[in-house]
């Protein structure tokens, strides 16, 4: 299926290179192009009601014989799914069998396969609304410039409501939830405008929303998501170092990236934050652990970074960023189709990404949100990096990764905190910025230094 591009475009759940990851950087690429040509964006998340136990089996293996599967494999499937029955046990006692009549065996790999070819036409008749998919997680949206916009996302939703009920599909509608993303051109239209569930009653509109383990705003930013993050991670850090007594530095790291990193870190290449203040409020966290650890006291925050051999969380979701950005190039993951990453090569510079520009009209909020993203920040990592790395092609990830380790290990790390900034000698802590101070440097090393000319007269004289 994959081979023949059988499976929805939109749909990211139980395929090889997609994940949430990659879903949600399609979904708000898409929304933050529509914003920087100043549209609005109304965005309807829906909710099916016990998905994957409300397959239609005969439904599911027309479908499947309809992409053309047949013979032995189709009837291997039909044995599979079919005449199956289940029984419940309470206090000792075995209830008669029944027929499942629907659903997938749980725990089965076949199961979520066989789901997304029920759902693989679920947009199908959508005229111009643009869906995404996470296995059951849908979301269905669309630009809004006028006021036939919001009608037209209407008339969409209603195929899907249609759609739902031609597939035997139940929508959970009281969990149905509207995020508006507003602008000034579409700001009156859409307070004027409201949706309809599945069951006729309002959709409610709603600031932030969680997506897929991210929370997503209405303005398009992410601070909600990094302040839930950070009293998150708080919490994790005063449990932690109240649960284990020691302060040893193998068991606290081994703690810090186990159980505490990963909920610092999901989805980072997606919100990595552009501003100061919510750079300093991450860095701050990891800041806090480690100089708990045993012979971290009365080292600064960079020395303690460099004692124990570790980035900051700065420079860990700037080399994400760069690590998705060569995959994307490498093909191991889905492009972004709204604004893909390209690259060029040549002789002289070698691979380099080409930035997408940025529209002058958009207002400079969105500009700032755009220029943060990864398919404008990760081209312009990338390009920062040597030409020996970034010309790394068609090996395995790992290569890629440890030939970029050993690059950042040239460069300084000094996060921006409270009380190390007057210290710093670059204006940020981006790769970016490192890269061009280091290529500054060497070129001015190389001009600097004696031609043969002036070596022959030296030796002259």
């Amino acid at each position: 299926m994959e081979k023949h591009e059988l499976f929805n475009k939109s749909q990211h759940g139980f395929r090889g290179g997609r994940s949430c990851l990659s879903q949600l950087l399609a979904h708000f690429d898409h929304i933050t192009a529509c914003l920087e040509k100043g549209y609005g964006v109304d965005v309807v998340y829906l909710d099916f009601a016990k998905a994957f136990d409300k397959l239609d089996h005969g439904i599911t293996l027309y479908k499947l014989k309809s992409l053309g599967i047949h013979g032995n494999l189709a009837t291997w499937i039909t044995n599979f799914l079919t005449n199956r029955t289940q029984s419940v046990i309470v206090e000792g006692r075995k209830s008669l069998p029944r027929s499942v009549i629907s659903g997938v065996p749980q725990g089965s790999v076949l199961g979520p396969l066989l789901f997304l070819v029920l759902i693989g036409d679920i947009d199908q008749n959508v005229v111009s609304s643009f869906l995404s998919s996470f296995a059951d997680d849908t979301r269905i949206g669309r630009e809004i410039s006028s006021p036939t916009d919001p009608i037209t996302l209407q008339a969409d939703l209603a195929v899907i409501y249609a759609w739902s009920a031609l597939n035997n599909m139940e929508f959970n509608c009281d969990k149905f939830d509207l995020v508006r993303y507003k602008t000034n051109l579409s700001r009156d239209v859409q307070a004027a405008t409201s949706y309809t569930g599945a069951d006729g009653t309002t959709i409610e509109e709603t600031d932030n929303v969680r997506d897929l383990g991210v929370t997503l705003s209405n303005d398009a930013s992410f601070n909600t998501h990094i302040h839930e993050r950070c009293d998150m991670v708080k919490s994790k850090i005063s449990w932690v170092l109240r649960t284990f007594s020691t302060r040893h530095r193998l068991p606290m790291l081994t703690l810090w990236k186990s159980l505490i990193l990963n909920h610092i870190e999901y989805c980072s290449q997606l919100w990595s934050p552009s501003k100061v203040g919510n750079i300093q409020s991450l860095e701050l966290l990891q800041r806090s652990f480690i100089s708990r650890i045993d012979g971290m006291q009365g080292l600064s925050y960079w020395e303690q970074l460099e004692d124990l051999k570790m980035y900051s969380l700065e420079r860990r979701r700037e080399r994400y960023q760069a690590i998705y950005t060569w995959r994307i190039l490498e093909g191991q993951v889905p492009n972004i189709d709204t604004t893909p990453v390209r690259a060029s090569l040549s002789d002289r510079r070698g691979r380099m990404c080409a930035v997408p520009p940025i529209l002058p009209s958009a207002p400079e909020r969105i500009k700032t949100i755009r220029f943060a993203s990864l398919t404008h920040k990760g081209p312009r990592i990338f390009n920062s990096l040597p030409l020996e790395v970034r010309n790394l092609t068609g090996c395995p990830t790992e290569t890629f990764k440890n030939a970029l380790d050993r690059y950042l290990r040239t460069l300084p790390d000094q996060p921006l905190i409270p009380s190390m900034t007057q210290y710093r000698d670059c204006d940020t802590n981006s790769v970016i910025e490192w890269g061009q101070k280091v290529k500054l440097r060497r070129r001015t090393m190389t001009l600097s230094l004696p031609t043969q000319d002036s070596c022959e007269q030296t030796t002259a004289c």
